[in-house]
C-alpha cells in the first residue's frame, strides 16, 4: 500500500520532535531536580521517585527518539550516534530496571 511508506512532512516531524523530545527533556528535568517532585500517598511502582539512574536512561533514550526525526539524512555520523546512544541508553534502563526488582 502506497500511503503507508510516505514521509512524514517537515511540519510531522518538527511535532513528533517537539512532543517525544520534550517528553524526555521533562523526564530529565524531573530527575535532575529542576522540575519539583512530591511524593504520593502509597507508591507500588518499582521506582517510587524519579531520582533513579534508569529514569535518565528512559529520558535519554526519548529525546534520541525525537532527535531521530529531525537530523537531516546527510548527517550519517550524527544519525549513527544518535541511534547508539538511543540503543545503549534504552536497553541499560531496561536491564536496570529488571534488575532493580
Amino acid at each position: 500500500v502506497q500511503w503507508c511508506m510516505a514521509e512524514p512532512t517537515r511540519r510531522g516531524r518538527l511535532l513528533i520532535f517537539l512532543l517525544v523530545g520534550g517528553m524526555g527533556l521533562f523526564i530529565i528535568l524531573l530527575y535532575a531536580g529542576v522540575v519539583p517532585w512530591r511524593p504520593s500517598g502509597r507508591c507500588r511502582a518499582v521506582f517510587c521517585d524519579p531520582y533513579h539512574w534508569q529514569v535518565l536512561c528512559f529520558g535519554i533514550t526519548f529525546v534520541c527518539a525525537g532527535l531521530s526525526f529531525v537530523i537531516p539524512r546527510h548527517w550519517k555520523s550524527v544519525g549513527v550516534l544518535c541511534s547508539l546512544t538511543l540503543l545503549v541508553s534504552f536497553v541499560a534502563g531496561l536491564v536496570g530496571s529488571f534488575w532493580a526488582r
